[in-house]
């Protein structure tokens, strides 16, 4: 008996009467390990072969979840319970397995999940369902009312919906908590951070049960008036709040709330949440932040945090008001550039500047202070806490009709710059996370119409473009290693992925699996170029693909004598 074997026989001896088939399951989808040379050498002796199948999106999975593993994310996937549920079929992890691989490859709805996700036998496999299963089903129920359509998969759309719905918000906040303590152990973030803060709304049907109400405004064009109306609204839904590290675009903490709730008082527990599972590894020193949550007393929360913060301000602020008008008499720090305009013979050159004023000891914002503080503001002599501005006072050659917008901050402002491009930082969150969480990764596309569904999915999406982001990272870091003792590691920053977004990244992991084949034997995988897997099994073959070299290169490479 194998070791693999004597493992599994003492698991099921252990394992209470009734259990048996859970630990079975558990096994199964654990004993689907990567060893390319252990199959080579079997394909060489001509050994059966379990299961072989094209690599597709299975190649997408292979090393993603091998870095699970040594992350650690594996074994906290392992712990997901499904709170109130005492006997399943399905282990809850091969559900955490099955959602987690609906959002990675990027499905889009759960209709198509039987099409393009369960009847794909290399991706089954490699989360513990085997052929039978995958073309059979786990249970006989519904075959005799089954007259030409066949089954696909383990487990319908329907069914993973309804199990994965079942997590509550205490476990899915767990799960993203763990995985940023996790990545934080493995050293992807570590030092001094500059996080950002957003939230997006999520808007849905009114039928969505227990979706938030918000009452917006907007114009409309009445026939045969020439000004437009302006009428009420209701936006439906929830809204997501996200912070992140901008160097590398890993979430830090989040929070879905009904779309009518205020951001603002979420700044300070979001921020605590973030710090608690960096640890001792890494320190959020900055934030940047965006006029939704201009409320001073949290602002000045975040100052007795010992952070820096900077924000915008709105134009009916006093404090703005006053640093406009003092700016108009200072001196301004200036920057200038070439910029290029058209191409070739109709190139042009303008040289563009821009102006800003650095203000401090501003104390006309009344709000910024403790509450027991604020609240005497109507008081003539009341002085308010002292805060920094920057005012952009012309950019890029372009002066503002109003007195220009101003950037609101506890930092100095010595140099007004620094100030302005931390704010630009916030811009990688609404096209970094945002704009790409609602597509290619479909973060508007919900399980199930309902509270439990947009909380899953949410967090589940975030989860895996938080993991995913990370293994891009790590495996770029890699390849980028340093190979001398005098040299360093490069630091982590989402510039080392050269621009490649996630849609583009999975479309280049197609093209370079497409000559590929995953090959099952006994409890091992390995994963083959077709004229490898060609010089394995001794079928001839006059040429090689260059990269390949010799038939004798294929087999020395898997450490097979000629």
């Amino acid at each position: 008996m194998s070791t693999d074997e004597t493992e599994k026989a003492q698991a099921i001896e252990q394992a209470g009467e009734g259990e048996t088939s859970v630990v079975q399951e558990r096994l199964n989808w654990r004993l689907a390990q990567r060893d390319d040379t252990r199959v080579a050498h079997g394909l060489y002796a001509g050994e059966a072969i379990e299961e072989m199948h094209e690599l597709s999106e299975a190649g997408l999975l292979d090393e993603f979840f091998a870095f699970l593993e040594e992350v650690g994310m594996m074994q906290v996937f392992e712990e997901v319970v499904l709170p109130d549920v005492k006997r399943m079929l399905v282990p809850t992890i091969q559900f955490v397995l099955l959602y987690l691989l609906k959002v990675l490859c990027g499905s889009e709805s759960m209709h198509e999940l039987p099409r393009v996700l369960f009847s794909n036998l290399a991706l089954m496999e490699l989360v513990g369902f085997n052929a039978q299963q995958c073309e059979q089903g786990l249970t006989k129920r519904g075959d005799a009312q089954r007259k030409t359509k066949r089954k696909q998969g383990p487990v319908t759309a329907q069914c993973l919906a309804d199990n994965i719905s079942k997590l509550n918000q205490e476990e899915m906040e767990r799960l993203l908590n763990r995985m940023v303590q996790l990545l934080t152990g493995f050293g992807l973030l570590s030092g001094q951070i500059l996080a950002a803060l957003d939230g997006s709304k999520l808007p849905t049907p009114e039928s969505y049960e227990g979706c938030g109400k918000i009452k917006q405004t907007r114009k409309v064009k009445v026939k045969g008036q020439k000004e437009p109306v302006t009428e009420d609204y209701y936006v439906y839904g929830w809204k997501v709040l996200v912070l992140i590290d901008v160097q590398t675009r890993l979430p830090l903490a989040m929070k879905l709330v009904p779309i009518q709730d205020y951001e603002g008082k979420w700044l300070v527990p979001l921020l605590e949440q973030a710090q608690s599972n960096l640890g001792t590894h890494a320190r959020i020193t900055t934030v940047v932040i965006d006029r939704g949550y201009l409320d001073g007393e949290d602002l000045f929360r975040v100052h007795q945090m010992g952070l820096i913060f900077v924000i915008v301000g709105k134009a009916n602020m006093a404090v703005v008001q006053d640093a406009q008008g003092l700016a108009k008499g200072e001196r301004a720090s200036v920057r200038e550039r070439v910029v290029r305009h058209g191409h070739a013979k109709k190139a042009t050159q303008e040289r563009v500047r821009t102006e800003l004023v650095g203000l401090e000891a501003l104390t006309s914002y009344d709000s910024y202070g403790e509450a027991s503080q604020t609240h005497l503001s109507h008081r003539r002599d009341y002085v308010g806490q002292t805060i920094n501005a920057v005012v952009v006072r012309k950019w890029e050659n372009r002066v503002p009709k109003t007195g220009g917008t101003v950037y609101l901050t506890n930092g100095p402002v010595s140099d007004p710059f620094v100030v302005f491009d931390t704010y630009d930082w916030r811009s990688v969150i609404e096209n970094g996370i945002f704009k790409e969480g609602k597509y290619p990764w479909h973060l508007l596309r919900f399980p199930k119409r309902n509270e439990a569904g947009v909380l899953v999915h949410c967090h589940f999406t975030l989860l895996v473009m938080g993991l995913c982001t990370a293994f891009r990272l790590w495996q770029a870091q890699q390849a980028l290693t340093p190979t001398s003792d005098g040299q360093t590691h490069p630091s982590l920053s989402s510039s080392l992925l050269g621009g490649e977004g996630t849609a583009r990244w999975r479309k280049r992991l197609q093209e370079e699996n497409r000559d590929r084949i995953i090959v099952f034997l006994g409890s091992a995988y390995g994963i083959f170029h077709l004229a490898e897997f060609a010089v394995l099994t001794h079928v001839p073959i006059r040429r090689l693909p260059s990269p390949l070299g010799s038939p004798l290169h294929v087999l020395h490479r898997f450490g097979i004598g000629p």
